[in-house]
């Protein structure tokens, strides 16, 4: 199903192509983000939710990992058609659709809960498809993440800058907010491959320091912060 608004310009199709959401699948399948999943997962059952929105769902890993820890339906959007046609290959008991994350497709408190995860979000539209009560997971890099795979790529790599939502985003303060952070040591090139094809360093780096960044094991910190945020209910 094909849900952005019309009207967009012409040019690049929008979000990920097929060779990143490729690669992302085949580093997820691998288990190498799976405490980051669990700590999604975990954080949207607090909610016990029976209808879960994902807003940014890319190839539907992590709508996976909370449906199978919650037992609730899936409803995931991107505006990537290559993810979404992944996702729904994969999971055909979700519910897909390409769409944006600033216009939700959805009828108001439609949801128990919403998750997004590394995607552009409007909180204010997450707030109005989640009922009051709900929760809107939000997961966004730490200041560590991908240190190891940076250092190889710029002369001098930044931090990142702790997100807005870990002191309220614009949307209600969070309840809860977790860091996940550990050590992840890639021996297999092609994984080092898939970890950089994901990611948009895969775009902003020269080929050389591709080649190079691909062609020996990694080492690097995914520091990943997740919040969770109560949507209160209207005038409150």
């Amino acid at each position: 199903m094909h849900l952005l608004p019309s009207g967009r310009k012409k040019g690049r199709p929008p979000g990920d192509d097929a060779g990143m959401v490729r690669a992302r699948r085949a580093l997820f399948d691998a288990g190498h983000y799976r405490p980051v999943m669990r700590a999604v997962a975990e954080a949207v059952a607090a909610a016990s939710p029976v209808h879960v929105l994902d807003a940014g769902c890319g190839e539907g890993s992590y709508l996976a990992a909370v449906t199978d820890r919650t037992g609730a339906q899936g409803w995931g959007i991107d505006v990537s058609k290559p993810a979404v046609r992944l996702a729904a290959r994969r999971y055909p008991h979700h519910h897909y659709a390409v769409a944006s994350t600033y216009v939700l497709p959805f009828a108001d408190a439609a949801f128990d809960a919403a998750v997004t995860v590394f995607a552009p979000r409007h909180f204010t539209e997450l707030e109005r498809v989640v009922r009051p009560g709900g929760l809107v997971v939000v997961a966004s890099p730490g200041p560590e993440h991908l240190d190891g795979l940076k250092a190889l790529l710029y002369d001098e790599p930044r931090r990142h800058d702790v997100k807005p939502h870990v002191s309220g985003d614009g949307g209600p303060a969070p309840l809860h907010v977790e860091r996940v952070r550990f050590v992840l040591e890639l021996d297999d090139p092609a994984h080092v491959t898939n970890l950089l094809q994901m990611t948009p360093y895969w775009w902003q780096a020269t080929p050389e320091r591709q080649a190079a960044a691909c062609a020996a094991p990694l080492v690097t910190t995914v520091d990943v912060w997740v919040s969770s945020h109560r949507v209160d209910p209207p005038g409150t």
